[in-house]
């Protein structure tokens, strides 16, 4: 069955319901929800939400794990023109009061779980910072909340009408979630993510890599473009299934994988290297598996060599929270060592550009700033227009702030982040190259380099490791001067058990400046 271009992410729902009403959708602890009923999940809380006042723009958060519950919040929320917002439960109190202050939620849902003991106290210190009304999921608090269902019970007094003329007040240009960077580089900005780009990157990935019914692991925060959008609403569009897990678990996932008869694993690679370390690696059957995909950081080639063996597709691509969607895409006969280094070719589909730091297209070879335009890319930050200005010009190019190189055969390879390149000795180093080069020694399993401020060199690379194997800092240092200039050759190297990270996942390399800078181990 061929997947439509529909206009707006939730019309999905519906066009499914009715053409596979009994296929699974949606599959979590203890739920399993086909077409027919997520449509009337979503009616059921879209209602719900009409009746407690929500209207086009208004702001809807949500703090939940990865859960069929909290998916069908985003969906009855869009749906009306309301703005959904995730709250990550792995952020800290003062995170979340951010966010919570920052947008202004008229509804706040509390999806962790009537069990989970810190829901009302953290509900009930985000509640001041919005004039939110809160539901949980769950057992009501006096005074503070009402539960879901209760909740959704409100809605049966409101007109169909009423439902069907809200949601065709919603455009394609409007936006369906709000979802805030991981603000590594400061205060987390709100990115408006539009309907019809999550509408079109989903079909364009669909076509890529899902056949007639992917089922398809999240246990990535919806509040994350990955969960929402690479996951989520991409499986949507192809009316597949969405399998959830409430938290990261790379034995569980693997289980997963064959309980379910999953499709397509979609990770960040430092979550596949868990995977690959757990006996469920090579016990379980992951015969189902139709492509692993990765994204958010290069895969090391020790790393694919491993799981190629499990006889799927591999492959990776280039996106980010701005772009809404993937815009580059490795194809199928890509050898390893080139989805080692490639984010792919860009994808017909979207106008991408490399631009040179002084104006003008990059040649060949050459680096440049990578820049997306068309209506998918994001409506901007919100109550942020210096941010926006910033992030999209006035020709509609959004400046992605990542370095990339065309190399021969049209394959994307990205070189840094403007922000993360170092001058040493007068030299551009970009971290991600020497990352690779280290990566290329059979011990090691991640590395992560930044630049520290040097008197003499102006700034010098400091590596984190984390070994595989057995490894020494001198046999680092000789396997880096063996592939990369001296100025490129990090000046500290330090083995790790493991480092940092963000809460979507990914290294946090702010932390590692720091312990640079102080010495910190």
């Amino acid at each position: 069955m061929s997947i439509p271009r529909l206009p707006r992410i939730t019309d999905y729902v519906h066009h499914w319901a009715e053409r596979r009403p009994s296929r699974e959708a949606l599959v979590g602890e203890g739920t399993r929800w086909t077409y027919e009923r997520l449509r009337d999940e979503v009616d059921r809380c879209a209602t719900a939400l009409l009746a407690a006042g929500v209207r086009h723009g208004d702001r809807v958060a949500l703090l939940g794990h990865p859960a069929p519950e909290s998916f069908a919040v985003f969906l009855a929320a869009a749906s009306i023109g309301a703005i959904w917002v995730g709250l990550n439960p792995k952020y800290t109190l003062a995170e979340l009061s951010h966010v919570v202050g920052h947008s202004g939620p008229a509804v706040l849902f509390g999806m962790l779980g009537p069990g989970d003991p810190a829901q009302a106290s953290i509900l009930d210190a985000l509640r001041p910072l919005a004039p939110a009304r809160v539901v949980t999921l769950g057992t009501e608090v006096p005074g503070l909340s009402v539960s879901y269902e209760a909740f959704a019970r409100t809605g049966e007094a409101v007109p169909r009408e009423l439902l069907t003329s809200a949601r065709a007040q919603v455009r394609p240009l409007d936006p369906a979630a709000m979802i805030y960077t991981s603000g590594s580089t400061g205060r987390p900005k709100g990115a408006l993510v539009p309907h019809g780009g999550l509408a079109f990157c989903g079909t364009v990935q669909a076509g890529r890599w899902y056949g007639d019914a992917p089922r398809k692991l999240c246990d990535l925060p919806l509040n994350h473009i990955g969960g929402l959008g690479d996951i989520s609403t991409s499986v949507l569009t192809a009316g597949g299934t969405v399998v959830y897990m409430r938290r990261f678990d790379p034995a569980g996932a693997l289980r997963m994988v064959e309980n379910e008869r999953l499709t397509h694993l979609y990770c960040i690679p430092t979550q596949l290297l868990a995977m690959v370390g757990t006996p469920e690696w090579r016990e379980r059957d992951l015969s189902s598996l139709e492509h692993i995909l990765w994204g958010g950081a290069a895969a090391p080639l020790s790393l694919l060599r491993t799981l190629s063996r499990t006889g799927a597709g591999l492959a990776t691509s280039y996106s980010l929270t701005e772009s809404t969607g993937s815009v580059t895409y490795t194809d199928p006969g890509d050898p390893l060592e080139t989805l080692a280094w490639s984010v792919g070719r860009v994808d017909p589909n979207y106008e991408v550009v490399l631009r040179r730091p002084g104006g003008g297209v990059a040649a060949p070879g050459e680096s440049g700033e990578l820049l997306v335009r068309g209506d998918f890319i994001t409506r901007g930050y919100f109550r942020d227009p210096a941010a926006t200005r910033a992030a999209i010009d006035e020709a509609g190019w959004l400046h992605t702030g990542d370095l990339a190189v065309e190399e021969p055969g049209g394959h994307i390879r990205l070189v840094g982040r403007l922000k993360e390149m170092f001058k040493s000795g007068g030299y551009n180093v970009y971290p991600r190259e020497i990352e690779a080069a280290l990566e290329a020694h059979p011990a090691v399993a991640l590395a992560a380099v930044v630049g520290v401020p040097d008197e003499r060199w102006g700034e010098v690379g400091h590596a984190f490791v984390v070994p595989r194997g057995p490894l020494t800092e001198g046999e680092l240092r000789d396997h880096a001067r063996a592939r990369l200039a001296n100025y490129k050759v990090p000046k500290v190297f330090r083995l790790e058990g493991e480092l940092p990270k963000l809460a979507v996942g990914k290294i946090d390399k702010v932390e590692l400046r720091r312990r640079a800078a102080s010495g910190a181990v």
